[in-house]
């Protein structure tokens, strides 16, 4: 085996809804996803035992069985029936707790990477179905590109890719937990019982993707998280307003929050917005669609 490397891309949500809370305790979703450029790479080194080790540019990344890379590598071993030894290296550039998919980008990205090792021996769903085993979003970052998303964000339908445009990404660091997110949202709609909400359908979104107008679809983005997350989360409000005062056609909170995201025609505005938000002394990264993983 010699080493291998492999990019985890990060994802963000054109839109994202709730449908129904199950019995179960999860939630149906209804949601819109898209790869873009930001991204970890990985990097996977041969071992001479059989025993797996993980380690990161970032001291605040657990590097144990813990990490979602490591559990991608052991659960692939299982489903193949075979094992090496790997020293999993990460360099992480998406921020943590954010919305974007990190965690999940970075085992599908130790899934392709392991699948090639081995021969491509899984096709795409198959591998698809080893990501769901560890994530609902594992499989779509898996899989790549843009995708209309159900379930719970793992049954996925490819869609017509998302306009070329620069988006800008920010994050302040104010972390948000996705179950207390979404805890918060069935308090405020009693349980998504129907009662006190009614879901949006993403068909305009859609439309303007398969059209190629970027105002249109930048006009359309919703994310049912957004308005009681920004009540909580000073930080990632003002990178809102930040974003849409310096020439963002549109600008939502990606996932559960907190991080930002806003789509720029222009890229000398999206370079303005960048240098206003790091001065604010919050991340900022201005990336681009990514049609699939490469």
């Amino acid at each position: 085996m010699t080493q291998i490397k492999e990019r985890g891309y990060a994802k963000i949500n054109l839109h994202l809804d709730i449908t129904a809370k199950h019995s179960d305790g999860y939630h149906a979703v209804q949601t819109v996803m898209q790869t873009v450029s930001l991204c970890d790479e990985i990097t996977l080194s041969p071992r001479e035992d059989e025993r797996i080790s993980i380690s990161c540019n970032r001291g605040d990344v657990p590097c144990d069985e813990s990490n979602l890379a490591v559990r991608a590598a052991n659960r692939y071993f299982e489903t193949v029936g075979e094992r090496v030894g790997l020293d999993i290296h990460i360099e992480k550039q998406i921020p943590m707790a954010a919305g974007m998919a990190g965690g999940s980008a970075d085992a599908a990205a130790v899934l392709r990477a392991l699948n090639h090792l081995f021969g491509d021996r899984l096709d795409e769903a198959a591998l698809c179905a080893v990501g769901a085993r560890l994530g609902a979003d594992v499989p779509f970052c898996v899989m790549g590109g843009t995708a209309y998303a159900e379930g719970i964000g793992e049954r996925l339908t490819p869609c017509a890719p998302m306009p070329d445009c620069h988006i800008l990404v920010a994050c302040g660091g104010e972390g948000v937990s996705t179950p207390w997110a979404f805890g918060l949202l069935d308090t405020r709609f009693s349980n998504f019982d129907g009662s006190s909400y009614t879901p949006r359908g993403a068909e305009c979104l859609l439309g303007a993707m398969k059209n190629g107008d970027v105002s249109g679809m930048a006009a359309r983005l919703y994310n049912v998280f957004e308005e009681p997350i920004l009540a909580e989360r000073p930080v990632a409000a003002k990178i809102r307003e930040e974003m849409l005062g310096r020439g963002a056609l549109g600008a939502m909170m990606s996932g559960s929050g907190p991080s930002v995201f806003g789509i720029f025609l222009d890229e000398g505005d999206a370079q303005k917005a960048k240098a206003s938000l790091l001065e604010m002394g919050v991340f900022a990264e201005i990336c681009r669609p990514v049609s699939q993983n490469a």
